[in-house]
């Protein structure tokens, strides 16, 4: 017992005297933790007199920053001067400020109970949040790491941050911004009264959907003044900043979550005492009328492809953006003036005839959207770009920019496929195989490659299998080709897509997808007999792929009038020009006469149909210009069985192609011949062969001997100019352009067929030509094939 107690006692006295040891060392860390905050705050104190003494001294008000900015929107025109767009400047609502006295009290209160509820207490920092944002910027485990926490912003600090911070640094969460935004933020405070720095901040603030400023957003979003909106009103406009993309109401969708945000708004007016909640539950029961999401704009998704293409070219030295403003802010702030390629004129004819075919077929057909793209061969200019049927309309996703966006291109595939079999050795007349194909899947599944009628041909030349679009013959041919190649092909003549080895042999069928406007650039290389006609790409791309992009900008010039780019033509033989014709002579005779496509001169078409009607499609050319046009649905719905090209996007091409050369006033010429090109007559079929080169595949016609008699190329006639341009309006210098175009926002609905080949029209034995206007044969009421036409 006596020893237990011993025991006992030595333990009490070993846990003291750890005890003690542990108090001096508690006591030592104190110390040193208060010698250590003693020091810190003298450091973090001296740190932001230096802070305020740079900062602070000679500050500039605000309104001397507006002016000092320069900044004035650019304007956008069309290659005749005509007026596109506007874009708006992120400083306009404090060009033209609301005095607050002229704002509904409804919109200051829920601004401050939303975005700073002691806004007229604080110094112009909220210490809780200050406090918030130091733990935040602790060393882990105690914070988020030094330099990368959270901000603790008023109302005030807001404000300094959109005038005094560059648009670079904004976003920046290291120590050092927020610093120069808190000291700033306290100067503001010291020299300028509340109201004065809330109808600033109120002026500014962005609301989503190009509204600066809440005059502009009571604008948009109600039609009416700043000063009339209503509670309900608003709530929900002030409800906006946090999140303008995710909240500004212009879709079902986003209303939705802009009303969830506004009883958000309503609760915090009731928690800091500006409403009463009743106030409050009858504000949450107002039915509100949202104006139209429409603004001033001519061809939209074509104007915010320019402000892509302009940003780009400014971040690529291919012009220097004046006085001194960044690159992400060039168009906005930079003044610009601002001429592109696009043909009003000829945009207005694209839009209606768009609308006219979707609109006269779409409940036949459950295709809702359309798109299409205009492109002036001899320069490589977009002359017309409608990326979907109406832009505003939110039924159909109208902000959806088809044009760039990844969609199955069906059998337009095929003539990039037999091009690349015609660099190969191939002509026109080779024999190739439509007889059954099952290709391995994957996983051990087989699937059948399937022609339209599940028929097959047996040999057939590769023209009648171009021209009659038959899978099979097509897939064949791309194997012998290899993918790879044709890959390579297709990136020479402008694709910027199918980077991945993953499609399989069906991507002659369009197994993956590509952009409208890449494929219509690639066919008008085409109608170039193998001449790219463009400008440097700004793409980034990986070598081998094409090194010129379709022309979009004509000229840009400063708010002065002075030039700060000139369009210039370039041009890269990308395809041999015999090659390139041979494609041209099967599109331009046997392909349009069974598409039924033909117009009131020389053409040329392929179309296209994607599996399970998704997409239709059809790209063609004269020698003048290059059209692509699209028909579906923007989320990929499948549109009604047998909506084949020919009912489906063919009447939109063949419409809108012979408007478009009659209002451009066009001759009517043939395709040239290149000098290389050889021409033969077999049993009443004239074929066309490469001088001095054996087919390196059995066909079922003679190559002209060396000594034979050929005909000589003919050419079309005197070379064609660019459409002519007017001078730009008055208040652009007179901006004229001499004649001569992704990524990408971007949303991109992608409509990718699986491996499955789809089957195509029916071939026949010869070809027949079809009238213009005939419809073709449609699939048996009991196919189930997933169509490729």
């Amino acid at each position: 017992m006596e020893d237990s107690l011993g025991r006992k006692v030595n333990k009490n006295r070993s846990a003291s005297l750890r005890d003690r040891l542990q108090q001096l060392r508690w006591r030592r860390l104190l110390a040193i933790s208060a010698a250590c905050a003693l020091g810190g705050i003298a450091a973090i104190f001296f740190i932001l007199t230096i802070a305020y003494f740079v900062y602070a001294r000679g500050m500039e008000s605000p309104t001397e920053v507006i002016a000092a900015t320069g900044a004035n929107p650019s304007v956008v025109y069309d290659r005749n001067g005509d007026h596109l767009h506007t874009f708006v400047d992120p400083l306009a609502g404090l060009r033209h400020p609301v005095p607050l006295s002229e704002m509904s009290p409804y919109l200051v209160a829920a601004t401050v109970s939303t975005e700073d509820a002691s806004f007229y207490n604080n110094p112009g920092f909220d210490p809780r949040g200050i406090a918030r944002a130091f733990t935040s910027n602790l060393p882990e485990p105690l914070g988020e790491g030094l330099g990368n926490g959270v901000g603790g912003s008023t109302i005030t600090q807001q404000l300094a941050r959109n005038l005094y911070i560059s648009p670079e640094e904004r976003f920046d969460q290291k120590v050092g911004r927020k610093i120069k935004e808190l000291v700033i933020g306290l100067e503001l405070k010291r020299r300028y009264s509340d109201d004065q720095i809330l109808e600033w901040y109120l002026n500014q603030i962005y609301y989503g959907n190009f509204a600066y400023g809440v005059e502009a957003a009571a604008q948009s979003y109600f039609g009416k003044s700043a000063q009339t909106v209503t509670l309900a009103e608003a709530a929900l406009l002030v409800g906006l900043p946090q999140a303008p993309s995710t909240y500004a109401p212009i879709t079902p969708e986003a209303r939705e979550l802009a009303v969830q945000r506004q009883h958000e708004v309503l609760d915090l007016m009731v928690n800091h005492g500006y409403i009463t909640e009743e106030d409050a539950a009858t504000a949450k029961e107002e039915e509100l009328t949202i104006a139209s999401a429409s603004f001033d704009i001519q061809a939209p998704h074509f104007v915010f492809y320019v402000q892509d293409q302009v940003t780009r070219m400014c971040e690529d030295g291919v012009f220097s953006a004046p006085n001194g403003v960044a690159c992400d802010q060039v168009v906005f702030r930079g003044g610009l003036r601002i001429v592109t390629s696009l043909d009003l004129g000829l945009q207005e004819a694209a839009e209606a005839t768009v609308e006219d075919v979707v609109s006269s077929g779409e409940a036949r057909h459950g295709g809702h959207n359309g798109a299409l793209v205009a492109i002036w061969n001899p320069t490589g200019e977009i002359m017309a770009y409608v990326g979907s049927r109406d832009f505003f309309n939110d039924e159909i996703q109208g902000q959806v920019d088809i044009a760039t966006s990844q969609r199955s291109h069906g059998s337009t595939m095929k003539s990039l496929t037999y091009l690349t079999a015609f660099e190969d050795g191939w002509v026109p007349s080779t024999i190739v195989e439509d007889t059954p194909l099952v290709l391995d899947a994957g996983g051990g599944q087989r699937r059948e490659v399937n022609n339209w009628n599940f028929a097959h041909l047996g040999n057939i030349t590769v023209r009648k299998a171009l021209s009659e679009s038959v899978n099979v013959s097509a897939v064949r041919t791309l194997m012998d080709v290899g993918g790879g190649n044709m890959r390579e092909t297709s990136h020479r003549l402008g694709v910027t897509d199918l980077r991945e080895e993953n499609c399989g042999p069906t991507i002659t069928l369009g197994s993956c997808g590509v952009k409208l406007l890449d494929m219509t650039y690639a066919y008008s290389a085409i109608a170039n007999n193998g001449t790219m006609k463009g400008n440097p790409t700004i793409e980034n791309l990986p070598g081998g792929f094409r090194e010129l992009d379709p022309i979009s900008v004509v000229e840009i010039k400063d708010a002065s009038g002075d030039t700060l780019y000139q369009q210039e033509n370039e041009e890269e033989q990308v395809v041999d020009p015999a090659y390139a014709y041979m494609i041209t002579h099967i599109l331009s005779n046997q392909a349009i006469s069974w598409s039924g496509l033909r117009i009131d001169r020389p053409a040329a078409t392929k179309s296209g149909t994607s599996e399970e009607f998704k997409d239709s499609l059809v790209i063609g050319y004269t020698p003048d210009i290059t059209v692509g046009v699209w028909m579906g649905n923007a989320d990929g719905t499948a549109m009604e069985r047998e909506t084949f090209s020919s009912v489906g996007a063919g009447p939109m091409w063949r419409t809108f192609m012979q408007e478009a050369v009659e209002y451009l006033g066009v001759s009517s010429k043939q395709f040239q011949v290149p000098s290389n090109i050889e021409v033969a007559n077999c049993a009443g079929v004239e074929e066309v062969f490469v001088r001095g080169q054996q087919p390196t595949q059995p066909g079922t016609c003679r190559a002209p001997s060396a000594s034979s008699p050929t005909p000589s190329a003919t050419p079309s006639g005197s070379p064609t100019p660019s459409p002519s341009v007017t001078p730009t309006p008055s208040q652009t210098a007179s901006p004229t352009p001499s004649p001569t175009t992704t990524a990408t926002p971007t949303q991109s609905p992608t409509a990718v067929p699986s491996s499955t080949a789809s089957p195509t029209p029916t071939a026949t034995a010869t070809p027949t030509p079809i009238a213009s206007g005939t419809p073709l044969p449609t699939a048996p009421s009991n196919s189930d094939s997933e169509d490729e036409d």
